[in-house]
């Protein structure tokens, strides 16, 4: 829910106050509101919702920020979707081909709950994710 919550925060008093009234008088429910926020997420940062959303969380970690910065990303200059780019760029800069899969790999894993959201008609092939994890692993 972190991620929902994330996101509403960002609104205006005014739309949170009629999301709220929407929800308790129940013209929408809880669930669309969720389902509206994650649509919102994958829209923005041009991923599945929760990659942005982690990308996000990832780059307001203070190193990344600094790095960001002075890499001269400015967040009020750049979408969502260039600074989840930087963050990603940032953070897999260094990694050679494996330990790029290996971020990809736990960057594309769904939160609990939303297990079912990796799909495999998105590319999500449960036997080449078990081959790949052998493959780390030594198996």
């Amino acid at each position: 829910m972190q991620a929902e919550i994330d996101v509403i925060r960002f609104l205006s008093d005014d739309d949170r106050s009629d999301i709220g009234r929407m929800v308790i008088d129940g013209t929408v429910g809880p669930d669309n509101v969720v389902r509206a926020v994650h649509q919102v997420l994958e829209i923005v940062t041009g991923r599945r919702w929760w990659e942005g959303h982690r990308l996000l969380l990832m780059s307001t970690e203070l190193e990344a920020l600094g790095h960001l910065t002075l890499a001269g990303v400015d967040p009020w200059h750049r979408s969502a979707y260039e600074w989840c780019a930087a963050t990603y760029a940032l953070y897999t800069r260094h990694a050679d081909e494996r330990e790029r899969l290996r971020f990809d790999f736990q960057l594309s894993i769904p939160p609990k709950g939303y297990e079912d959201d990796w799909g495999v008609e998105e590319g999500d092939d449960p036997t080449a994710v078990e081959k790949a994890l052998a493959s780390w692993t030594g198996g």
